[in-house]
């Protein structure tokens, strides 16, 4: 909400829940919520005038989608991973085109375009090149951090004294991971609206799975440790991780659905660390190859389509 306003858009909101994995309590608030939308959208609809409905996944893009199809209103999916949320499954085979973030593990039904994750404008206007500190490492588990990832790495850092961290805890674990850290090579931030600034930093990213993060990432051409998310709908963290360190952009050490801190994970961590930021020649390469896999100018591609496939 917070960027919405400062852009000052115009916005709706819709209620949403999830349906698989929730108990009987949560499956019923789902068709409450499904009911009501199906009932209200319309209203929308009529006062919005849209040609076209984008649905970017996520429960709450069932009953936008579900209209269009309908009242046979085209409309286009955004799918950032490589296997396919339900809405894609689902509802690609209605819809007029599919742009996808990374290229899928499976076939998807439908006319899809591989046109990589629209990112932000502000990384394409970045201009200036900070000065990237010899050993920097940027920790990113998502908007919401990835308490596993934050206390496994503060507990690496103490090892690694020569190493700079930068730490994206998340907003609900920052006061709690800062009360923890006790060396003085890490750099904690709870969330931030310019990422931009801190891969400028980085020379390797410590980071989970999401599509958009990993877009982030190949952007910005930065070797990568993934740690995949293990309880991640139909594992999808694994699979969008794998096509990185298949094109040896990365390396995975995976988290095997442990919590709290590994001893044998934080040794695996520090190895695997030290095995990139010391070999000159391993850490060119990932760069390079990082580059070369990034799809850019997302946005403006997906624009253009969507702009043909009304005027047709």
């Amino acid at each position: 909400m917070n960027i919405i306003s400062q852009h000052q858009f115009t916005y709706f909101t819709i209620s949403a829940s999830g349906f698989f994995g929730k108990n009987f309590k949560g499956i019923l608030f789902f068709f409450i919520n499904l009911v009501k939308n199906m009932i209200t959208f319309p209203v929308l609809l009529i006062k919005m005038k849209p040609k076209a409905i984008i649905a970017s996944g996520g429960f709450v893009s069932v009953v936008p989608v579900l209209w269009a199809f309908l009242l046979k209103k085209k409309y286009f999916l955004l799918e950032q991973n490589r296997v396919p949320g339900r809405l894609t499954k689902y509802f690609s085979r209605w819809a007029k085109e599919i742009y996808l973030g990374l290229p899928p593990l499976s076939n998807i039904k439908g006319t899809c375009f591989y046109t990589g994750n629209p990112l932000r404008s502000s990384f394409y206007e970045t201009t200036s090149k900070v000065q990237k500190k010899n050993n920097t490492v940027l920790v990113l588990g998502g908007s919401q951090g990835a308490q596993f990832i934050n206390l496994n790495v503060i507990e690496t850092a103490k090892h690694l004294p020569e190493v700079n961290f930068i730490i994206q805890t998340g907003t609900k674990n920052f006061e709690e991971i800062q009360k923890l850290v006790k060396s003085n090579n890490c750099q904690l931030i709870d969330f931030t609206l310019h990422p931009e600034e801190l891969y400028q930093k980085a020379k390797i990213v410590i980071t989970r799975a999401g599509g958009m993060v990993l877009s982030e990432i190949l952007f910005f051409g930065l070797p990568s440790i993934i740690i995949p998310f293990p309880f991640a709908t139909d594992n999808h963290q694994a699979a969008n991780a794998q096509f990185l360190a298949q094109n040896n952009a990365a390396i995975i050490i995976n988290q095997n659905r442990q919590h709290g801190l590994s001893e044998d994970f934080i040794l695996q961590l520090m190895n695997t660390l030290k095995s990139i930021m010391y070999d000159a020649e391993k850490l060119s390469e990932m760069a390079k190859n990082a580059q070369n896999i990034a799809q850019k100018n997302a946005a403006q591609r997906i624009a253009q389509r969507i702009s043909r496939c009304l005027a047709e």
